[in-house]
């Protein structure tokens, strides 16, 4: 396509926008190079519109003469619940109002810019908390913040207090952290009221708390990402910050249509379930005992600045460090997704942060096609010190192969010795749950029935296995729009465990569109770790096999 300018002027203006837009850094060395180009809407675009979407004649309806807060507002991604029949990616939002009041949240959604085709959800639910709620919270509750001094949310986040007629009382369970103490409450927002907690800290080595902000989880963040080398261009794919990721609780960085020269990999990688359970579940212990975390509310971490693309993306001078990266310490200067050249790899990684949980989402791009997706598991001292007690993580990986096409896709099975006699491979036909197998060096295997491609899925060495709460390790399912997650929100009950088994209904997987679920299982004993290193990094291997 030809693009023609009357006036010079225009054209190279236009020029120069896209040279800002999309720019590409090579190195002089042997490292591949990278090519970056943020996309989508601006947070200015999605306010101008959310804030016109609030003064529809059937927000105000609604809202009258409530006392209320607009949480947050957020651009929907494709396939979600609310749009489970559309592949469109179109500018869908979602704002979050919380009519304090009425005891209710209002969602406002619809599509950018167009307020006329928006429409208006009720529910009785508790979201997260925004950084402004937190912050009135600390006030009503007279201990800060100061300027040393932030507000976060403790675990669980909230509780909701029922009325017999379906409306509810909004509690915050909010940590106040400073360099030397936490203090804890109870915070009612919609009448005021506050009940203090008294820390009773177990003792431990771990690191302190930073005590820095973290981001409000919404934040717009979304840029294509093109890596080459020697001029041939290797990975193609769409980054989505996690405070923006899809899913009920975000999902760490989310990938998009990842590419593998010029040929389909992935439509869509994530993390959009991720659980806890702690092993002491007798009083007086005040930890857990189980807990649903959230992914998408981002904290600084370690990256000296060589390009910034943009606010929330930048390219490190040397890897990006987090709270189980050396030097081992929490914070850091900047807050979204880093970005490193690594040897052959290319290395996208987020720090975030859930109560006391530090969380590392991170993806590994090689140059020989491998991708290597990473979870890091870390915590600090804070409140009652629940990092101090033996605890389990399970993190659960939500990988939508799309093998060279959407269709024709096929999983296969790989044991050593064979589990069917005269073959080690078998096929997939049916959805099904699947546990690793170490000793049958256990893999599995996607490819294309009509065009030739092949990757294979290879459990990690410290991934584990699963358990009673951890509940399984592997699942082929087909592809179905509306199941981003199981839809379990933020808890602290025994329904925190992850529900994937509701997908798997029989369906035929064999030469299908699948996705397949993986997990990792880690058991942190604080007490186990030596010196400064702290915290533990777990994740499988997707390695090409014919391309």
């Amino acid at each position: 396509m030809k693009l023609f300018f009357e006036q010079p002027a225009l054209a190279i203006l236009l020029l120069l926008l896209w040279r800002a837009a999309c720019e590409q850094i090579v190195f002089s060395d042997n490292r591949p190079a990278i090519s970056i180009q943020v996309t989508g809407p601006s947070q200015a675009d999605l306010n101008a519109t959310v804030s016109r979407a609030l003064n529809t004649c059937q927000v105000r309806e609604l809202l009258g003469d409530s006392r209320y807060r607009l949480l947050y507002s957020e651009l929907l991604s494709p396939s979600t619940e609310l749009y489970p029949d559309t592949k469109d990616e179109g500018n869908m939002f979602q704002a979050t109002v919380y009519d304090y009041t009425r005891g209710r949240v209002i969602f406002p959604k619809g599509i950018l810019p167009d307020i006329f085709s928006s429409d208006v959800a009720l529910a009785n639910i508790q979201p997260l908390p925004s950084l402004e709620e937190l912050a009135e919270a600390a006030r009503i509750a007279g201990i800060g913040p100061s300027v040393t001094e932030n507000a976060r949310p403790y675990m669980p986040p909230y509780e909701a207090r029922d009325f017999p007629d379906g409306t509810s009382h909004r509690l915050l369970h909010l940590a106040i952290g400073s360099a030397n103490l936490s203090r804890l409450a109870y915070v009612n927002m919609n009448n005021g009221s506050v009940q203090a907690i008294l820390a009773q800290g177990a003792v431990c080595q771990a690191p302190a708390d930073s005590n820095q902000a973290s981001v409000n989880i919404n934040t717009p963040g979304t840029a294509n990402f093109v890596i080459s080398k020697n001029g041939n261009t290797l990975w193609a794919f769409e980054v989505t910050r996690p405070s923006s990721s899809a899913g009920t609780n975000g999902a760490g960085i989310e990938l998009r249509n990842v590419k593998y020269k010029g040929k389909s990999v992935l439509y869509q990688a994530s993390v959009p379930i991720l659980n806890v359970e702690y092993e002491d579940k007798t009083p007086p212990v005040s930890c857990g005992p189980y807990y649903r975390d959230w992914q998408n509310s981002e904290y600084p971490l370690h990256c000296p600045p060589a390009k910034e693309f943009a606010p929330w993306l930048r390219l490190c001078k040397t890897p990006a460090a987090t709270i189980v990266d050396p030097p081992f310490t929490d914070g850091g200067d900047f807050t979204g997704v880093a970005v490193s050249i690594e040897g052959q790899e290319v290395v996208l990684k987020s720090q975030m942060t859930a109560g006391w949980y530090r969380y590392t989402s991170e993806w590994r791009f090689d140059v020989d096609g491998t991708l290597r997706p990473r979870w890091g598991f870390g915590g600090v001292l804070l409140g009652d010190n629940c990092i101090c007690h033996v605890h389990h993580h399970h993190v659960y990986w939500r990988l939508d192969f799309d093998i060279v096409s959407a269709g024709n896709n096929l999983v296969r099975e790989f044991n050593n010795p064979p589990i069917f006699p005269g073959t080690k491979y078998h096929d997939k036909v049916y959805e099904v749950k699947r546990e690793k197998d170490p000793g049958c060096h256990r893999h599995w295997e996607i490819s294309n029935t009509r065009w030739r491609g092949k990757y294979a899925l290879i459990p990690g060495p410290n991934d584990g296995v699963a358990d009673e709460f951890g509940v399984g390790d592997m699942w082929v399912l087909k592809y179905h729009p509306g199941e981003i997650d199981d839809g379990v929100r933020f808890t602290s009950a025994i329904d925190a465990k992850a529900n994937i088994d509701k997908f798997k209904n029989g369906e035929v997987v064999k030469d299908q569109d699948v996705v397949i679920w993986y997990a990792a299982h880690f058991k942190h004993n604080q007490s186990h770790e030596q010196g400064p290193e702290h915290g533990h990094i777990v994740g499988p291997e997707i390695r090409p096999l014919q391309w």
